[in-house]
């Protein structure tokens, strides 16, 4: 769990969207950093509208994890994360219980019983039996951790925020986790055997977590009741302008020169037949961002090469991108109507530097 800032007020998304509608909610991710496609956007404002989970899927890097992420740092919410991996175990991320605590109660509760009248003994040994499972004892994972905190912000005076659970990488969890997911997903409530509050979690719809789902399709197919309890979205690679957007959010000392420099690199790359890995998202900021720190406003063959350890996975696209050199050059040198347009139109120099776009009415 990543606590909120107790010197920040919290801001609640179901409230927000409901009172202000969604451009509010957008703008606060956005002075984040993080710009998402109006598209996928409007999916989790269904999701929250509707108390839903939101499952997303895509490629890696294409911004999914960062979403939630954003989110709660834009509304100053608490987070718990579940990553996905092999032989995750129900125990880690619902409830446990405290083996060592419970058996050290019933230690003492047997020693003070000794000293009780023979009458008394049995009252005491059954009551001792049954507070072994009361709170003090469980241990929440993730999941339960999230459901139980927005049961208690619905029960505060005023009422909280409640936090925000992400379930990153669930194409890792397996069937027996998917399967342990149903319930809370669907009622809100994680029933634990033998606990004397019977069940932790809030089944009313507008008070639940913020449940937001990753999936990079890769390990095991979700199943379809799994899928069932999610508002579905796929988010895809995007526009050249979205790109553009996205970086001049993430990084923005970057001067346009660097901006187009990176986004026509990454371009001409995702353009190359027999590439298998393309470059997301995630390496275009990684670019831009080090064309920043080294002061980087143009490519030759030697400092192009330098660049690829932020986009080339497998020694096998080192080699094809080492032999495309020139077309990434004079890819990178070229004019784009896209990309130097957009530019224009936040850099007045910009527009200058290009004939096509003074011929065209920028600037």
């Amino acid at each position: 769990m990543i606590p909120h800032d107790p010197d920040r007020p919290q801001i609640d998304p179901r409230v927000l969207l409901k009172e202000g509608g969604e451009g509010d909610l957008y703008s606060l991710l956005c002075d984040t950093g993080y710009v998402p496609a109006e598209e996928v956007f409007g999916d989790f404002c269904e999701s929250l509208k509707s108390g839903r989970a939101w499952l997303i899927s895509g490629t890696r890097g294409s911004g999914k994890t960062a979403f939630p992420e954003a989110l709660a740092a834009a509304c100053n919410l608490t987070i718990c994360v579940v990553a996905g991996r092999d032989g995750l175990r129900q125990e880690e991320i619902l409830y446990d219980w405290d083996r060592e605590e419970q058996e050290a109660w019933m230690r003492e509760v047997v020693l003070l019983a000794k000293g009780l009248p023979a009458s008394e003994k049995t009252n005491a040994m059954e009551n001792a039996r049954r507070m072994k499972w009361q709170r003090q004892f469980l241990i929440l994972g993730e999941v339960g951790l999230a459901y139980d905190l927005a049961a208690k912000a619905a029960d505060a005076k005023p009422r909280t925020a409640p936090p925000v659970l992400l379930l990153d990488e669930s194409d890792k969890f397996g069937a027996s986790i998917e399967d342990s997911l149903l319930m809370p997903l669907e009622r809100g409530l994680i029933y634990v055997p033998r606990y004397e509050g019977g069940c932790i979690g809030v089944s009313d719809w507008a008070s639940r977590p913020i449940v937001i789902t990753t999936s990079n399709d890769l390990r095991h197919k979700l199943s379809g009741p799994f899928i069932s309890r999610h508002i579905y979205s796929r988010f895809a690679n995007p526009t050249v302008e979205k790109e553009l957007e996205i970086l001049r959010a993430r990084t923005p000392t970057a001067t346009s020169a660097q901006l187009a420099l990176s986004v026509k690199l990454l371009d001409a790359v995702r353009g190359i037949a027999g590439m298998e890995d393309h470059p997301s998202i995630r390496e275009s900021i990684d670019v831009a961002g080090a064309f920043v720190r080294n002061s980087v406003e143009s490519l030759d063959e030697r400092s192009l090469s330098r660049f690829f350890c932020y986009f080339v996975k497998t020694g096998e696209a080192r080699e094809l991108l080492g032999l495309q050199l020139d077309y990434l050059l004079a890819m990178t040198n070229a004019f784009d109507p896209v990309v130097d347009a957009w530019l224009a139109e936040w850099d007045e120099s910009w527009a200058r530097r290009w004939p096509q776009l003074v011929g065209a009415g920028c600037r």
